[in-house]
């Protein structure tokens, strides 16, 4: 894996974060590598395990908490989301809507947020494929009588996005809260199919292969508005609500829990997986390319798009990180998280994945590093990572859908 230039908006930390807080990074990176040396001698890895959580999991694939909450919610593909609590996996689903999904391909409940205030408000949010195939967001709220209990009744439905028929692939899969302007914020796949047969990702009037950006603090039945400050707003011909777009399947993302950062990882096609990046104060309004290109490369040239030259991109944002797919066994990207927990030699390093591959890298101020050795599982195995789960604290989890299992890393 080659780090790549950054493009002509320049996405590399070293430019975008102040000096202060760039210090202030490394110098967290560095105390906790000595702490690691100290405990460690030579290696970090009697310190760094992946500890097996407890229970019996049906295809998980995304796991998350509120704020503050010391349960897990675990998002298994099939329809239901189970709370882990106090070590255990509680017996009643916390909400079960498995009636309502298409879980074939890369269908099925694939994404939850909870709101800002889901203290008071008890809302949450989630991402699934309904039974058309369409793309459905949807909102719940829990029980003020039983917070481990949230019923299908509560269900009000914000936005279904059309799905082309005959794939069932290329969903996306993440929604999530911006820390730092209280929007929601949801990930689409182009579709499926392979070389975008529908140029989805490029047309400005369609959701598929586009990040958008909504508002839906309106309470249990309101429906989502605009955010006035959404990048395309206005009468340019392009749907408000995106804010950015040319992506072919952006699986998984996450915002920085610190700082607002937005980190993307989008699934290529056969030659460039890649991680886009994006800082708190950016404006909105990339393009990033797909299918014009995949990551840097020149993929195909349409609608009067040509390709760029990877040193002088002008339309495009390039990566600011890809690898090659099908090379050492790699696949597809599993995008991750900023690591905020509680190890802190991984203190501010983005970790990622590979599906197929399962090899797990952090992205360290001092460069790449290869994790797969050092977070080894004390039990069950890791296997098929579909999401790097954050709890309630900031502690990261590994999702494995191939092995049903998660692991907490420590």
């Amino acid at each position: 894996m080659q780090p790549i230039l950054p493009s002509v908006r320049d996405t590399s930390r070293a430019t975008i974060e102040s000096e202060p807080r760039a210090r202030a990074r490394k110098l967290r990176w560095l105390v906790g590598t000595l702490a690691c040396a100290a405990l460690a001698s030579a290696s970090c890895d009697p310190v760094l395990r992946a500890i097996r959580v407890p229970g019996t999991f049906n295809q998980p694939i995304f796991l998350t908490a509120p704020a503050g909450d010391s349960r897990l919610f675990v998002v298994e593909k099939a329809g239901r989301i189970r709370i882990v609590a106090n070590g255990s996996v509680l017996p009643a689903a916390f909400l079960d809507i498995s009636a309502l999904i298409a879980n074939a391909g890369e269908g099925g409940l694939l994404g939850m947020a909870f709101s800002p205030g889901y203290a008071s408000d008890r809302l949450f949010y989630v991402y699934y494929v309904n039974l058309a195939g369409d793309s459905v967001l949807a909102r719940f709220q829990a029980s003020a009588g039983n917070p481990n209990l949230a019923t299908v009744a509560s269900q009000f439905i914000l936005l279904v996005v059309d799905q082309p028929a005959g794939f069932d692939n290329h969903k996306g899969g993440t929604i999530a809260f911006s820390p730092i302007d209280g929007y929601l914020y949801w990930a689409l796949g182009d579709g499926g199919g392979s070389d975008d047969p529908f140029v989805s990702a490029q047309n400005p009037t369609l959701l598929l292969g586009k990040m958008i950006r909504l508002n839906v603090s309106g309470g249990p039945t309101a429906p989502y508005t605009i955010p006035p400050d959404n990048p395309f707003v206005g009468p340019d011909g392009v749907a408000d609500e995106i804010w950015s777009l040319g992506f072919r399947n952006p699986f998984r993302f996450a915002f920085d829990r610190e700082n607002g950062d937005l980190w993307i990882g989008d699934v290529g096609q056969g030659a460039r997986e890649e991680i886009d990046y994006e800082p708190a104060t950016d404006p909105g309004g990339r393009n990033y390319g797909w299918d014009v290109q995949e990551g840097t490369l020149c993929h195909e040239t349409h609608v009067g798009q040509p390709c760029e030259n990877p040193l002088s991109p002008v339309n495009f944002t390039f990566p600011y990180y890809e690898y090659p797919t099908h090379v050492n066994g790699t696949c597809a990207i599993t995008g991750g998280v900023v690591y905020r927990g509680s190890a802190p030699f991984l203190a501010s390093a983005y970790l990622f994945s590979d599906y197929c591959s399962n090899r797990i890298w952090a992205m360290l101020p001092t460069g790449l590093q290869d994790m797969t050795q050092s977070i080894r599982p004390d039990t069950g195995t890791i296997s098929g990572i579909a999401a790097f789960g954050e709890d309630g604290f900031g502690d990261v989890y590994i999702v494995s859908i191939g092995s049903s299992q998660i692991h907490r890393i420590r």
